[in-house]
């Protein structure tokens, strides 16, 4: 069924209604019942972090968990829309050219610092810095300062609609300045974790198993359930499963392969739906033959995606056909169906620009057994068209940096959802992005982002987003693949845990007395 752009707030329905198969969308443990705050939540994912500075990664996977430590100025909820957070409120001025916020008060650091303007300032400046990752996403930002110890003002450079989602996101976490006050600081920064968020980090076996104590401080209590919570990294989704059917975690990352022998054990709880997470093959399109478009086009009508969901994902995702799903405020109706699957129109491109034989080129991917079969299965339908696509597996921590370094021909990954349309578009579009080692882009780009940026309301803004996907799939700059459920599975007796459109954040999740 075609929906019509919505807001955020409508989205999460529609997203839920379109959640996978026959598992429960919520606990089934009472919502109400008091948590034992004595017993642990062990949560199993397939990552953690690359390293524990929010500022200076270049990994937007790596907001996932970092958000355990670090509280961000605005918070999602789980439909995505912004609300407040470690700043209570916010405004434009009239004119759209500062963003003033208005900070919450009595609010300390894990180190014991005060939170206040200074501390906001210190950030943001910090943020922006040539080497923090976070820069390109505040592009928009000219100067920051504080009026007061609560009021930070933003003056913005140009059209800022997308920033008080952004602050959602890594630029709007804060870490306490004493953390970065000093070189030895900083590096002591790259490990342990000094934020003002509901946990700080007790102990750790670095890429393996993290220990997390619950803030005493935080200013929003209710968002912690358990005093305890242990993230294990399991890239192995059978070994999640067997854990959780072990009790030995009472919480794990969905697969799609998991979903159905999940909803078979009475005891386990499937709440996954659709989000904005996408399986991509991104081109750089300095290499190889992707400098052309009609070569791009043609992978992109060669590739069977629906074969990939049944084959691949287990029928638990959907076909993407742009950077956004179905039902969120800047899907483009327009696009759906484009490049339907049609080797022959594959094949007629590849002779119109004298690759009639087809060529080859190397793919970097995701050294994960479900996205490693996806990509199996890319290579045998290109193989039908003379396209030879050689497959090299990187781990997730080596990926996005090789292939933005220049290594590769493409690159096949998992984009995460983040908090604005804006920032993804902008991390792997803009020609000045480090995600973008082409260094160029669709025609019209930056004015089309600008354009939406422009518009403060969703209504308006959603359109104006849609023409910037319209304008990246016309110049077919990277294989969107599909859009996969996701969530978690737990046990029946955990209580708290719902799903978000954009990134989990386990607020007030506990195991039921």
């Amino acid at each position: 069924m075609k929906r019509k752009l919505a807001s955020a707030a409508s989205v999460v329905a529609l997203l839920i209604t379109a959640a996978c198969g026959g598992g429960s969308e919520t606990t089934k443990a009472d919502p109400n019942a008091e948590i034992d705050p004595g017993v642990a939540v062990v949560y199993q994912n397939s990552w953690a972090a690359s390293g524990m500075d929010p500022h200076k990664t270049m990994l937007g996977a790596d907001g996932l968990f970092l958000g355990m430590f670090y509280d961000r100025l605005v918070h999602r909820s789980p439909a995505g829309d912004p609300i407040p957070g470690l700043a209570e409120s916010w405004e434009f001025d009239k004119d759209g050219k500062a963003l003033t916020l208005h900070l919450r008060e009595g609010v300390t650091f894990s180190d014991g610092s005060v939170f206040d303007a200074d501390a906001v300032v210190a950030n943001l400046k910090r943020a922006l810095e040539p080497d923090s990752g976070t820069a390109p996403l505040l592009a928009v930002v000219g100067d920051v300062r504080s009026e007061n110890a609560t009021t930070v003002v933003i003056s913005l450079k140009g059209p800022g609609a997308a920033l008080p989602l952004t602050l959602s996101d890594l630029p709007g976490m804060m870490v306490s300045p004493q953390a970065f006050a000093t070189p030895a600081a900083a590096t002591k920064l790259k490990t342990t974790p000094a934020g003002a968020g509901r946990y700080t980090l007790a102990d750790a076996e670095a890429g393996a198993r993290y220990v997390l104590k619950a803030n005493p401080g935080y200013w929003d209590p209710a968002a912690i359930g358990a005093t305890t919570f242990e993230w294990q990294v399991v890239a192995d989704p059978q070994t999640r499963l067997n854990a959780i059917s072990s009790n030995d975690a009472n919480i794990i990352q969905v697969s799609t392969t998991l979903v159905a022998p999940a909803e078979a054990r009475p005891e386990l709880v499937v709440s996954a739906q659709p989000t904005l997470n996408s399986h991509t093959l991104n081109f750089n399109r300095s290499k190889s033959e992707f400098d052309k478009v009609e070569v791009r086009q043609a992978v992109l009508y060669a590739v069977d995606r629906q074969e990939i969901v049944e084959g691949a994902l287990d029928g638990q995702a959907t076909v993407a056909d742009q950077p956004f799903p179905t039902g969120y405020f800047a899907h483009n109706e327009a696009l759906e169906g484009s490049y339907a699957h049609d080797p022959d129109k594959a094949r007629e491109l590849l002779a119109s620009v004298g690759l009639k034989d087809g060529f080859s080129f190397e793919v970097l991917v995701l050294n994960v057994a479900q996205i490693v079969r996806e990509a199996e299965i890319i290579q045998a339908q290109l193989a039908k068209v003379g396209i030879k696509m050689k497959i090299t597996p990187v781990a997730l921590a080596d990926l996005s940096a090789a292939f933005n370094r220049g290594e590769g021909d493409a690159a096949m990954n998992a984009w995460a959802g983040r908090g604005d349309p804006a920032i993804l578009l902008n991390q792997y579009f803009n020609p000045a992005a480090p995600g973008n080692p082409s260094k160029s882009s669709a025609e019209g780009f930056e004015q089309a982002m600008s354009a939406a940026n422009s518009a403060f309301d969703d209504t308006e803004r959603g359109p104006l987003l849609g023409k910037v996907s319209q304008l990246v799939m016309d110049d077919a700059l990277y294989l969107p693949i599909a859009f996969f459920n996701q969530g978690a599975i737990h046990s029946n007796n955990l209580v708290g845990y719902t799903p978000y459109v954009a990134g989990d954040e386990f607020r007030g999740v506990g195991v039921a007395k």
